[in-house]
């Protein structure tokens, strides 16, 4: 609900598409959470964390080449992240 609203107010505020995605991923709505994570990664040029958003989602519904894709992607936005690395592990 409050993410809603926050992206009616503003639609091009990142941080809210990010966690709408979050809110969508905790209730296993993963199409809903990839187009939400897709949106925070057009507003958030050069961050990796939606990229790597878009990964886990993929890598959740079983789509794993697509996952490693994305998770090459974050890597190469942002190197020393590890939350990126451990998922490329996992």
């Amino acid at each position: 609900r409050h993410f809603h609203k926050a992206t009616s107010i503003n639609p091009y505020f990142a941080p809210a598409w990010l966690g709408y995605g979050h809110t969508f991923a905790a209730q296993d709505e993963s199409d809903q959470a990839l187009a939400a994570y897709r949106t925070a990664s057009r507003f958030f040029c050069g961050c990796h964390l939606p990229t790597l958003c878009i990964g886990m989602e993929y890598a959740k519904t079983g789509n794993l080449q697509i996952a490693e894709q994305f998770f090459g992607h974050a890597t190469s936005i942002c190197s020393f992240d590890p939350l990126a690395f451990n998922e490329i592990g996992v």
